[in-house]
């Protein structure tokens, strides 16, 4: 709606105003007497118009999150009888609510909980076929990523990982282990550079973690420096890439990253989250990493939640793969390849009834 104030000497010469300025369809909101330049008498009108064609612009994801509210009203009007009967009945009601209590999105929980329902098709079921039927359903949703399997070679363009994500997620502490992990385990030469120079001994500890594991290590501070760093390693079979850290809830920020490998044809992007962190945090920076080539996700502090479920939902609501779990401080020990098993373990908590098969 746009508000305009017209002034004029009589009300006549304000309202022609408003007529040549807003149309025939302007709405009067009030009018008062003033005085105009050499103290005349004179009137002020107060109109406004509808801007039919220009609605006011409105955040993508506060609208997001609308549309999920209102998809959930509807579920849960459309399918009330299921809702009721998820409340109300042993053990439903328990599986149900033990999983919003470990982070799971309501609507998540529910839509799974039905599609169980409805493919069980018995009046009374126990917990333990219910939790079985529900992983399997969850488990066929997810995907699972193995960035540095057998196959990768000096001459693959997909040899190059750079590791993304918010800062404090533990990105140079995630590049090591894994470093560590190429080269002992998989028996894989190992070529790793930082382009961190902007936080306080990043380089520093991510060169004590290369001198340990006997593996180069270049910093770069520009583009071009990258591409140099590059090219020297071009006989190692792996190059691992340490980004700087910043608040990637900033959409202008990922614009900046992408910028660095501009140049560079082929590099797979690992992005870095913390299993801490909110569900609204988790989702808005994976969907400003959406123009950026995603190749997985890894996910890191799994040991210090118990609400795991909100990095579940990513992975419900995203269509990218999950690779690792990091789940402590520890280099090399402290990280896990992200499996099914392993991911249904956060849902239902060993001795709670749950089941899972990788």
């Amino acid at each position: 709606m746009q508000i305009r104030i017209f002034r004029a000497a009589t009300i006549a010469e304000a309202l022609d105003q408003v007529r040549k300025e807003l149309g025939h369809d302007a709405i009067i909101l009030g009018n008062r007497k003033i005085s105009l330049p050499g103290d005349v008498a004179g009137i002020e009108v107060t109109a406004a118009v509808e801007q039919e064609g220009r609605p006011e612009p409105v955040n993508p994801e506060i609208s997001s999150d609308i549309k999920e509210i209102k998809s959930l009203l509807s579920l849960l009007i459309s399918s009330k009888d299921t809702f009721a009967r998820i409340q109300l009945e042993e053990p439903l009601s328990e599986i149900y609510h033990g999983l919003l209590t470990r982070g799971l999105d309501e609507r998540q929980a529910f839509v799974f909980l039905r599609k169980t329902l409805l493919e069980m098709g018995e009046p009374s079921v126990e917990k333990k076929s219910l939790v079985e039927a529900f992983s399997r359903k969850v488990i066929e949703k997810i995907r699972f990523a193995r960035p540095f399997s057998s196959g990768t070679s000096p001459k693959s363009a997909g040899r190059i990982f750079a590791f993304v994500g918010p800062t404090g997620v533990g990105k140079t502490t995630t590049l090591a282990k894994l470093a560590a992990l190429i080269k002992i385990k998989r028996g894989k030469s190992v070529g790793i550079i930082s382009i961190d120079t902007y936080r306080i001994g990043a380089v520093d500890q991510l060169r004590t973690y290369a001198g340990i594991l006997e593996i180069p290590f270049l910093v770069a501070q520009s583009r071009s420096d990258f591409n140099k760093a590059r090219a020297s390693f071009g006989n190692r079979d792996v190059i691992l890439v340490d980004t700087i850290g910043k608040n990637y809830l900033q959409r202008d920020h990922v614009g900046d990253l992408r910028t660095i490998f501009a140049d560079t044809p082929g590099v797979n992007h690992l992005l870095v989250l913390s299993a801490t962190a909110k569900d609204v945090d988790l989702r808005q920076t994976i969907q400003h990493f959406q123009s950026v080539s995603i190749h997985s996700l890894i996910f890191t502090k799994v040991d210090e939640t118990l609400t795991h479920g909100c990095m579940i939902n990513q992975l419900l609501r995203f269509p990218h793969a999950v690779s690792y779990f990091g789940t402590g401080q520890r280099v090399p020990e402290d990280i896990e390849t992200a499996t099914q098993k392993r991911l249904l373990t956060f849902l239902f908590p060993p001795g709670n009834g749950s089941s899972g098969k990788e």
